[in-house]
């Protein structure tokens, strides 16, 4: 009887510890629209399990559209993702990394993998960001 409660005083162990690290990884995820670079990009799909990645590039108009949509999830969802900017000009590494061919595109990373990408601009484009990230954050 003895082992067994160890075992189950150290499921419990684990479990606290676990959920102790997950809302520090959480914690740890910045607020608001972060403009990111190659350096930091893997660092923050680490640190976050839900990331929304906005490519763009400044000569883009689409992407100009995109942006208000953008900083709108940025602060609906502040609490529970991160929400990050990669320009395609300067972080090459990146968007030849993630195939990114046109933009904007929107990925949405779960823990470290893509989990979906919307390509360009369209009326819908703001529903089906929230509809996806409703899935995951819920």
């Amino acid at each position: 009887m003895e082992s067994e409660e160890r075992a189950i005083l150290d499921r419990i162990a684990r479990r606290i510890a676990g959920e102790r690290l997950s809302s520090n990884r959480e914690a740890a995820c910045p607020k608001g629209v972060v403009h990111i670079d190659s350096e930091h990009f893997n660092e923050l799909l680490k640190k976050c399990s839900v990331v929304l990645v906005d490519f763009w590039a400044e000569w883009c108009g689409p992407c100009r559209m995109v942006e208000p949509i953008v900083e709108s999830i940025a602060t609906k969802y502040s609490s529970r993702i991160a929400v990050a900017k990669v320009n395609v000009d300067e972080n090459s590494e990146i968007t030849f990394e993630y195939g990114v061919m046109s933009v904007p595109t929107i990925i949405i990373f779960y823990k470290g993998k893509e989990h979906k990408r919307f390509v360009g601009y369209y009326p819908a484009l703001a529903r089906d960001l929230d509809n996806a990230l409703k899935a995951l954050t819920s």
